[in-house]
């Protein structure tokens, strides 16, 4: 079976390689590996990853407050669509 590494260094692992090795049937959200090169191969070994918050909920709860903040002349729209048709119109100006 063949595959090709593309120019940003990724592959596809053929499904019928997934199947055989039991992981065809996993969430992509759940596909993480531990990596080796060894004996002029490379080994990929599924593995369990716990993500970490980075950002306390102290500090987002700030971020969001000045996130959502409105300013006087700001903009509010009702729908992506809205807001397309207000950027159009700046444009043609």
């Amino acid at each position: 079976m063949v595959t090709k590494m593309t120019v940003k260094n990724q592959i596809t692992i053929p499904k019928r390689i997934l199947t055989a090795a039991g992981l065809a049937n996993l969430k992509k959200e759940e596909m993480y590996f531990d990596i080796e090169a060894k004996n002029h191969g490379i080994f990929l070994k599924p593995m369990t990853v716990t993500v970490e918050e980075r950002i306390s909920e102290e500090q987002w709860q700030k971020f969001e407050a000045r996130a959502v903040k409105t300013d006087k002349g700001d903009e509010i729209f009702d729908s992506p669509e809205e807001a397309t048709e207000f950027l159009k119109k700046r444009i043609k100006k």
